[in-house]
């Protein structure tokens, strides 16, 4: 029968509905990313706008960094810490959306998601982490995110590789969630429920699909898309960009490793991956731990999950554990 799971961290239900669920081959859908040609390629190196405005200091021999054409926060340095002002006779709240907006490229137009080597995932987190720290810095930047979308139905607009990093002038909602449960946790149980998920997820061993001596990854207990899966560090680690570089090139093994699994059982879905990270005016924290979350899109939300906010996800994370590690 249908189960209700709560979410350890954020106290979020789902509903996991094992009598829906379904074979991998049920989700494989025809949809192909194909790179642009060279000529409408705008993350080519030889795109003319590009090639002025990169941030050249963070050229590796597979990434190069530059600012979005069009930011959802808007770099401003010359106006710090915006304060929120009222609207229509005082009703409704707005400030401006400043902070910071990246594109994160892969130069190789040809490679996706799913093929990239060891060096281009570590290249990726490596340059990444350095961003995270000059976002840090700034006075407009309260939380900074990397995100990764591959796939038209993720969201993805341009099929050239790229990833993006947005520096808020806000805690993202979904941070205050997870910042506050585990609090709570923690206060409750005297424990981080971080390193209590991966000794559970150790000890049960039904969700593990990958792990590695820095990193561990695993289908989440109460999972909001199929084949949702989280990797975790190992160690206590609140801040991404704190990371050691040794641990970073474990990080590209792991995420190379979940990705073939993917691609091995779903043929290559759309999907989604963001890394969750402390607020960056926050300098340690006894109970949080950065981590990744990667939501492979194959399906779309209806009426009940839009209205209630609790998602019915057809997939068990047991099953899909037990499909990736094939």
């Amino acid at each position: 029968m249908p189960q209700l799971r709560q979410n350890i961290i954020t106290g979020e239900w789902v509903v996991i509905a094992p009598e829906r669920s379904k074979r991998p081959s049920d989700f494989i859908s025809a949809e192909v990313v194909k790179p642009e040609s060279e000529v409408n390629d705008p993350f080519s190196l030889d795109g003319v706008p590009y090639r002025k405005e990169r941030h050249k200091e963070y050229d590796t021999k597979h990434i190069y960094v530059i600012p979005n054409k069009y930011p959802v926060f808007l770099e401003d340095p010359s106006s710090c810490s915006p304060r929120t002002y009222r609207l229509e006779s005082n009703f409704y709240a707005a400030r401006p959306s400043t902070g910071g907006h990246d594109v994160v490229i892969v130069k190789e137009a040809d490679d996706s998601i799913y093929t990239f080597s060891i060096e281009q995932w570590y290249e990726l987190f490596s340059v990444s982490k350095r961003r995270f720290k000059y976002w840090r810095k700034d006075c407009n930047a309260e939380h900074t995110m990397l995100i990764y979308n591959h796939g038209p139905k993720a969201g993805a607009s341009i099929a050239h590789p790229h990833a993006q990093i947005f520096a808020a002038n806000i805690i993202p909602n979904q941070i205050v969630r997870e910042m506050n449960g585990a609090e709570q946790y923690f206060n409750n149980n005297g424990k981080n429920v971080f390193e209590d998920l991966i000794f559970h997820e150790k000890k049960e061993k039904d969700r593990i699909i990958a792990e590695n001596d820095e990193f561990i990854a695993f289908t989440f207990y109460a999972a909001r898309f199929p084949f949702e899966v989280w990797v975790l560090p190992k160690e206590p680690s609140a801040h991404f960009e704190d990371t050691p570089e040794t641990f970073i090139h474990s990080l590209g093994q792991i995420m190379k490793d979940v990705m073939s699994r993917y691609a091995r059982v779903l043929k290559q879905p759309a999907l989604n991956f963001f890394l969750h990270d402390l607020p960056d005016s926050v300098e340690a924290s006894e109970f949080f731990r950065w981590h990744i979350e990667i939501t492979p899109r194959l399906g779309t939300y209806g009426g009940y999950e839009l209205g209630s906010g609790v998602v019915v996800d057809v997939m068990s994370p047991e099953n899909a554990a037990e499909f990736l590690r094939g």
